[in-house]
């Protein structure tokens, strides 16, 4: 019966924490059931070892056509030919090794300087002429992510707000099935004239280096469209909302922040607190078992939905004690799983480590006196996307 079920998503009781009746559920019942607003119904795995061994079990698929997928998290927009997100072996790894090489640890250590670059303009337009006040989601987190992905890939920056636009359609679950259609068709129809240009006109970036190795790579032309919208959503909307929501929560901590300004060598161990304490995917990964697997003492079933919560499992006391708390001297936190785990473990997760550090590091270097003009309770925070977030932050300095 699903009409026993709890429902799906649940409250927050905390903008910065998982809502808490993950824990009260799990403590119970270490894998349980719930019901979406869809009418779908799937089992939620909330504990680090049980997300471990979903993201790495090959009885699992991330395809959406897959039956039983929960339909909360995808929508009604199949998933497009190439995003590699959203596909099994043996097509997932083809489509991955193709990017791979791309994000290797010296070439995105490498883009330190542009990140500055980017970084120090943003900030010198948000104090131009005395300025004393700014959104800091509007004016540096968005364009931030922005201006950092597009650069890397080859994109026209000035065609930000038509993808920005678009994506927010399409990761709001709130939005109607025919506007969240429409929208997926506009974003891969901007992808196809892109890749387009790049095939007629070679180019020394990254989309351009993966045109030319497309024919090695087996890929065809919709293939390089789908990954080319991988690649640009998964590298902004990301990074953008661990922006806005990582300043948020150094700004809830001021004595760890002061020690984080008066000593940048612990900017990447806080980096990596963030994204444990945090874990922006709020949503779940959704996933459908294809064949009968017991998890956390549960039997799946072959045809089951399932979400697994990386939110929750980040804060699993039995791998990090104190959980709940805050603090960047943690030693295990490594052991988080933001970037997700196994054979989709996030392609992009070094990128985004050094963008944050170069992010939180020169922001709060160039900005000693930054300080929000709102407490946490009255900040807009994103409930109803896929990616959480905030959707503003006012501060002064």
């Amino acid at each position: 019966m699903t009409d026993t079920l709890p429902e799906f998503p649940m409250p927050r009781s905390h903008p910065l924490d998982p809502p808490p009746q993950y824990r009260a559920l799990g403590a119970e019942r270490p894998v349980f059931r719930v019901r979406t607003p869809r009418g779908d119904t799937a089992w939620v795995v909330t504990r680090h070892e049980d997300a471990r061994a979903v993201l790495t079990h090959r009885g699992f698929s991330s395809d959406p056509r897959t039956p039983g997928f929960p339909t909360y998290v995808t929508g009604d927009v199949p998933p497009p030919a190439g995003f590699f997100m959203q596909a099994d072996p043996p097509d997932h790894g083809r489509l991955r090794r193709t990017v791979t090489r791309e994000f290797l640890i010296n070439q995105m250590e490498a883009l330190r300087p542009t990140m500055r670059r980017i970084l120090d303009g943003l900030i010198d337009d948000m104090t131009a002429d005395g300025h004393r006040s700014a959104d800091l989601v509007r004016q540096l987190a968005l364009p931030m992510a922005a201006m950092t992905i597009c650069e890397i890939l080859g994109v026209p920056f000035e065609d930000h707000k038509l993808f920005v636009s678009l994506t927010d359609t399409v990761l709001d679950r709130t939005s109607p099935p025919e506007e969240a259609v429409r929208a997926a068709g506009e974003l891969m129809a901007y992808f196809d004239r892109l890749v387009t240009a790049k095939e007629e006109k070679p180019s020394e970036d990254l989309f351009g280096r993966m045109v030319a190795r497309a024919a090695d790579g087996g890929l065809d032309h919709g293939e390089l469209v789908g990954m080319a919208a991988l690649l640009l959503l998964a590298g902004y909307d990301t990074m953008a909302q661990m922006i806005g929501i990582g300043t948020v929560t150094l700004f809830e901590h001021p004595g760890q922040l002061a020690e984080l300004r008066a000593d940048p060598a612990l900017l990447p161990g806080a980096v990596e607190e963030l994204l444990r304490y945090l874990s922006i995917n709020h949503a779940g990964l959704p996933r459908a078992a294809t064949e009968d697997v017991e998890v956390g003492g549960r039997l799946i079933r072959a045809g089951d939905g399932v979400l697994v919560m990386l939110n929750a499992a980040n804060r699993d006391e039995s791998v990090f004690e104190n959980a709940d708390t805050f603090d960047i001297h943690r030693e295990n936190t490594t052991r988080h799983l933001a970037f997700g785990h196994g054979f989709h473990k996030c392609v992009g997760a070094t990128l985004a480590r050094v963008e944050l550090t170069e992010v939180f590091g020169g922001l709060f270097a160039r900005l000693p006196g930054l300080r929000p003009v709102k407490p946490v309770g009255e900040l807009p925070f994103r409930h109803d996307m896929v990616l959480y977030g905030v959707r503003e932050l006012p501060v002064t300095w």
